[in-house]
């Protein structure tokens, strides 16, 4: 979400992607609201054996990546939940299985069948499960966290339910599971290896993603104080020609907008083109005074962000 504000920022209200950009935001935004509703309704969940929930999983094997939006993991089975925060009347095509809300004058807008994305995901907790808890069941289900939606021709064997009916849907699943359960030890075994898995996504920078070029971008430091775009360097530090006020490390805020938008890597050229500075020796200071992690020598010494270790 930060690196698609900073781009809304600094691609302007008159360029042409700025609607799209604003509507992805809006799309995230919605997705992360519908997944805090998830799991407030899941602090109603009471099952007779111990649980885990784990929310916002990031996994990998190789090259599978998954991203998960909660984990109920019991001691009889480990439910896959995927939140889908979506208005109006959803409709599932049962012969061609395509998704589709319908609008007004009856126009039908497409939409990624959220079923093949939860089956993905199911496959994956299997197969990660496989290695060390062979017995443990993998299920799931799709929750539709929009109090206004209304699930239309729906296949009988999707798991799609509404936030309201979810708590039951689980404890269905739940008590329809194997009887064979795993030891509070072995669920907390289970519970730190999956958080011992979790892996931080590596995105491309948002200009590359969406194909839009770097030159089309607003370049200058942010004030902190007022939002404009292009405060000028002064001696040690950093003054706003808007409203006057100074900031030292403005900068900083300015190159995590680099690293998200343009590159993963950073130059003392292009941070002087990118903030606005005049001066080689300032940039230089200033990118060492980052922390950052700092490679090779000379005119091809470049700057990454530290990876999470």
């Amino acid at each position: 979400m930060q690196g698609h504000l900073a781009l809304l920022k600094r691609l302007g209200n008159t360029h042409e992607n700025e609607s799209f950009i604003r509507e992805e935001i809006r799309k995230k935004e919605a997705g992360e609201r519908g997944e805090d509703r998830l799991l407030v309704k899941l602090g109603e969940l009471r099952l007779l054996g111990t649980f885990r929930i784990i929310s916002d999983v990031a996994l990998h094997e190789g090259d599978w990546k998954v991203q998960i939006d909660c984990l109920v993991v019991t001691d009889r089975c480990c439910i896959v939940l995927e939140s889908k925060n979506m208005s109006g009347d959803l409709n599932f095509d049962t012969s061609t299985e395509e998704f589709y809300r319908l609008e007004g004058n009856n126009l039908e807008t497409p939409f990624p069948n959220p079923y093949f994305q939860l089956m993905r995901n199911i496959r994956f907790m299997k197969d990660l499960l496989r290695r060390s808890f062979p017995e443990l069941q993998v299920t799931g289900a799709i929750v539709m966290t929009s109090k206004s939606c209304r699930i239309r021709n729906k296949p009988s064997h999707y798991p799609v339910f509404k936030l309201e009916s979810i708590i039951e849907k689980i404890i269905h699943m739940y008590n329809h599971s194997s009887p064979d359960f795993l030891s509070d030890k072995q669920l907390a075994t289970l519970e730190h290896m999956i958080r011992g898995e979790q892996s931080k996504f590596t995105y491309p920078p948002l200009c590359e993603h969406y194909r839009i070029s770097p030159n089309d971008l607003i370049r200058g430091v942010e004030c902190p104080h007022c939002g404009v775009l292009g405060m000028k360097r002064l001696s040690t530090t950093w003054t706003c020609l808007a409203c006057k006020k100074n900031h030292r490390y403005a900068h900083i805020s300015a190159v995590n907008d680099y690293f998200l938008l343009i590159k993963k890597e950073i130059t003392n050229k292009e941070i002087r083109r990118f903030c606005g500075i005049e001066s080689i020796y300032s940039a230089s200071r200033m990118l060492n005074k980052m922390n950052l992690e700092a490679h090779g020598s000379g005119p091809g010494r470049y700057f990454t962000q530290k990876s999470d270790k």
